[in-house]
């Protein structure tokens, strides 16, 4: 801290961490002001430290002004003494708060319940960070549940108050199951029973079986003291007047706990709660109903950040822990399903059941976000792909890349990310591998080293472990969208412009046979899919596919698979099967996830002969490369065709070729849209409709162009009109060549003036 650096220079000792101390329960009126203000004087007095008394009540109430000689109207807030900046106060407010002879200060929150509003969660650990530097904080929580969760995060010790009865005890169990979901050790919270000695009351004997059920012990029963509400009245504290009551004596345990504490040394600007809150003020007005709610125990943000920074006892806990938690769910007979909202369901209850053996866990050098991460972690383990599990939530996530089991990578937004997150080891790798392909019949093995699959949610899946994988199991996981990307998506991305999208929106239309070029990784599959549809409700679509990736809109869709071979290799039914099958079913459009072999042929084929309209996608770095591509695949059908004959189909039977690109920034942008327009010999003609020409660099490495037309109206331009549709000769035009137009057009005379 800021003070402890000028005492160890010059030789005294430097400044113990101040303590947090914090002073609530179930309900209002179990004494627990009452408790912090003996508290903090028997504090103050025995220790020679400052205290300070906040009142964190959005009421503003101001219950311990009178015992403590200071005046309600005239005591400085928080809001007031802040202003509008809270940050380095520790020696501004000095002088500032009122101060009693017994060390003990008070300061609440606000002087009314409106300037409350120009507060917020991280606005009020700033300031509570600042005292901190000067004194110990003995903080009075309202029994308001984001509050105290606030208030926690921010505590070294809870001092829990309730009365004996059985209403309190029921609440105070419903709340720290709250408090346990939430990643809070209930080892930070100490419980004492005040008016223990009531008559009606219930026995200690009861109080400790009702509180070892929640592995509990009360702290202290403070006895009904007849004096506090007489002194109450009369300014007078007990603490101060009468130590040798027994209340008083009883007190010194809550001293000696307080001694006890070693303070954690707290970073002021950053606590779970103030995010859990959010911005804003109200936190303190809206409890669940109204305002933002506490996280659940299982609700992590989609794209949670994952701490590297964890303890070595780690991955031996987790370990540990993993035996116990199987065995219990065994227990509770707890199954992993299909069903979506009963896996919620079991990840709340193991959860539940990981927090009940934290808590075991004494003294675990855990703060709540490395809990709640632990939690996290280990439920992901046991019920779903371990550390990809958040990955899988994570919406922006495009591609899981697993090296081995220390190297995840990942794409998002078109750049590879390395994570910190990991495996334990191999055997944990391929036991993920296992979960993922068992539920849709694969298997993976030394026999079938070598897996490709597709995921229920429609990602694609390649696994291979040893021996063919030499470094350790890899796993590659493609995601795709869960909503389909429109047309209006990929001009808003920036990868195609206005005028291509329409252009090939009447092409799709006017029934003219589409290959989709691009290398890996460019977003073929997602292009293909937003061009698709564009197709009419009215016609008849089949897909073909190695892996089902395409989501289609239109009703009338029938869907095609291939099928692996089985481990007797036998059973296998390959794209191009499913290419010949198709023509049997009267479709009026065929689409194809992606050529690779032989079935380029049967696809030009059907081209060929009445199925206009086709669509597929096929791997290449250019349009004059896809063409090529095409012919090589051809060859690969095993039909000894000259090429002279294959060039031929070519020509006649593909008419565009969309050309999509990867660029070193991570953007994919449409690059060519390129007609082919005849062939002489065996080499086919093309010609480039529109480009992206890329013109530099900016500063953060970011691509920068423009779209053009090139100055080409496609042969088959005439063919829009006989159709009934209105496509423009300008949208063919570069820009230049429009201003050169216009401005080689004669000015118009002026009309003759009036006479």
């Amino acid at each position: 801290m800021a003070e402890n650096a000028p005492e160890a220079e010059s030789g005294r000792p430097a400044r113990e961490p101040s303590r947090v101390l914090v002073f609530t329960g179930p309900k209002e009126g179990v004494g627990s002001s009452t408790l912090a203000l003996n508290l903090a004087l028997a504090w103050a007095g025995s220790q020679n430290r400052r205290v300070l008394i906040v009142h964190m009540d959005p009421l503003c109430r101001t219950d311990m002004a009178f015992p403590l000689g200071l005046n309600p109207p005239t005591l400085a807030s928080m809001v007031q003494l802040v202003g509008d900046n809270p940050t380095g106060l520790g020696k501004l407010l000095k002088g500032r708060i009122p101060f009693t002879q017994w060390g003990v200060g008070l300061l609440p929150l606000a002087a009314k319940r409106s300037e409350i509003l120009g507060l917020s969660p991280q606005v009020i650990s700033q300031i509570l960070g600042s005292l901190a530097e000067s004194y110990d904080l003995f903080l009075d929580v309202t029994p308001f549940f984001p509050m105290q969760i606030f208030s926690y995060d921010l505590a070294d010790l809870v001092f829990w108050t309730c009365l004996p009865q059985r209403a309190h005890f029921e609440a105070t169990y419903n709340l720290f199951q709250d408090i346990k979901a939430l990643h809070f050790p209930l080892e930070k919270f100490e419980i004492i029973v005040n008016s223990a000695d009531l008559p009606g009351a219930l026995v200690p004997k009861e109080v400790d079986r009702f509180f070892g059920a929640m592995q509990k012990k009360v702290l202290a029963y403070m006895p009904w003291e007849d004096l506090l509400p007489e002194y109450a009245n009369t300014q007078k504290i007990l603490v101060v007047e009468n130590l040798q009551s027994e209340w008083v004596k009883t007190l010194r345990i809550l001293l000696g706990r307080t001694m006890e504490i070693k303070p954690a040394v707290k970073s002021w600007d950053s606590f779970m709660a103030a995010e859990e809150f959010g911005e804003g003020a109200d936190f303190l007005w809206k409890p669940q109903g109204g305002g933002p709610a506490v996280k659940s125990a299982t609700a992590k943000p989609a794209a949670a950040a994952v701490s590297s920074d964890v303890p070595d006892f780690w991955d031996e806990l987790k370990t540990r822990l993993h035996k116990s938690v199987v065995a219990a769910m065994e227990t509770e007979r707890i199954r992993i399903t299909d069903d979506a909202a009963h896996n919620e369901e079991n990840r709340q209850k193991v959860s539940s059941i990981i927090e009940n053996f934290l808590q075991k866990e004494a003294n675990l050098p855990l703060s709540r976000a490395l809990r709640e991460q632990f939690v996290a972690e280990l439920v992901d383990e046991i019920l779903g792909l371990g550390p990809l599990q958040a990955l899988m939530r994570d919406p922006s996530v495009n591609e899981i890349m697993v090296n081995s089991y220390d190297h995840i990578y990942i794409e998002r937004a078109g750049k590879l990310v390395l994570l910190p997150n990991r495996f334990r080891n191999d055997e944990q790798v391929i036991q993920v591998i296992k979960r993922i392909v068992a539920p849709i019949g694969r298997r993976i093995d030394e026999s079938v080293p070598l897996v490709d699959a597709r995921l229920k949610d429609g990602s694609r899946v390649n696994a291979i472990i040893a021996p063919l994988a030499v470094s350790g199991p890899s796993l590659t996981i493609r995601r795709f969208s869960a909503k389909p990307f429109t047309a209006k998506d990929v001009i808003r991305f920036g990868s195609v412009s206005p005028e291509m999208i329409e252009f090939l929106r009447s092409c799709v239309l006017l029934r003219k046979n589409i290959i989709i070029s691009g290398g890996t990784g460019t977003g073929k599959t997602t292009f293909l899919n937003m061009l698709s549809n564009f197709i009419p409700e009215d016609e008849r679509i089949i897909t073909v596919e190695d892996t089902a990736e395409l989501k289609l809109m239109q009703e009338h869709w029938v869907r095609l698979e291939s099928r692996p071979p089985n481990i007797e290799g036998k059973g296998e039914i390959t794209i191009r099967d499913l290419v010949k099958n198709c023509l049997r079913m009267r479709p009026d459009r065929i689409v194809v996830g992606e050529c690779r072999g032989g079935e380029a042929l049967d696809m030009l084929q059907a081209m060929n002969t009445g199925h206009e309209g086709s669509l597929a996608t096929i791997h290449a770095n250019t349009p004059s490369d896809a063409i090529s591509r095409l012919s090589a695949m051809c060859l690969m059908s095993g039909t000894e065709l000259p090429m002279s004959v294959l060039t031929d189909m070519i020509a006649s039977a593909v008419h565009l070729v969309v050309q999509i690109s990867r660029f070193s920034d991570g953007k994919r942008r449409v690059t060519y849209i390129t007609e082919i327009t005849g062939k002489e010999g065996v080499q086919v003609h093309t010609r480039d409709i529109y480009r992206f020409h890329q013109v530099t660099v900016d500063e953060q490495g970011r691509s920068i162009g423009n779209y053009t037309a090139e100055d080409y109206v496609p042969s088959f331009y005439d063919e829009f009109k006989l159709k009934g549709m209105s496509v423009s000769r300008e949208m063919f035009l570069s820009e230049t060549t429009k201003k050169k137009k216009a401005s080689a057009v004669p000015p118009v005379a002026p009309p003759p003036a009036d006479r």
